[in-house]
């Protein structure tokens, strides 16, 4: 008897860019399937736009942006979905981000530091504000998060400034 293989990694996302052409009409710019990026705990990142700026410029051709994307720390936003293996369980961390998380495929888990854990599923919504969590996939299929996230002011509790605490 075999023993059960775990499903394969999640699909490309397809990802379409809209922009203004020299007539001033609407016009499609990108349309392509991004490659998400294998991280170390078997996870996939996958950065479909940026901004390095909020208000973001949008009135030049839309450019690439770099898979390692660090917009949304330095004063812009960062669109992306993240993909979670079966039975993942992710550390506990922290980014100085607003993050505005919609689970779009399986269920996820989400754990924060006080021992609080809820179950998520597709269509789910969480506002993540600067605070120590961890995500997990509980099913024995894969789960994608598709999130927004934009740099915001570091939390202040009793006084105490919260710092990003980033373990990947």
């Amino acid at each position: 008897m075999s023993s059960p293989r775990a499903p394969p990694p999640p699909l490309n996302t397809r990802r379409i860019i809209t922009t203004h052409n020299a007539s001033r009409s609407a016009t499609i710019a990108i349309n392509d399937h991004k490659e998400p990026t294998a991280l170390k705990d078997g996870t996939y990142l996958n950065p479909l736009w940026s901004s390095e700026e909020i208000p973001a410029t949008i009135d030049q051709n839309p450019i690439e942006i770099q898979p390692n994307s660090t917009a949304a720390t330095t004063g812009g936003s960062v669109f992306c979905t993240y993909d979670l293996p079966p039975r993942y369980e992710g550390p506990m961390h922290r980014s100085i981000t607003l993050d505005y998380v919609t689970v779009t495929g399986g269920v996820v888990t989400l754990s924060t530091d006080d021992g609080s854990t809820v179950t998520l599923r597709a269509g789910d919504t969480v506002v993540q504000r600067g605070t120590m969590h961890k995500w997990g996939n509980p099913s024995d299929k894969w789960a994608r998060l598709t999130s927004v996230m934009v740099q915001a002011r570091p939390a202040v509790v009793d006084g105490e400034e919260m710092h990003a605490v980033w373990p990947f």
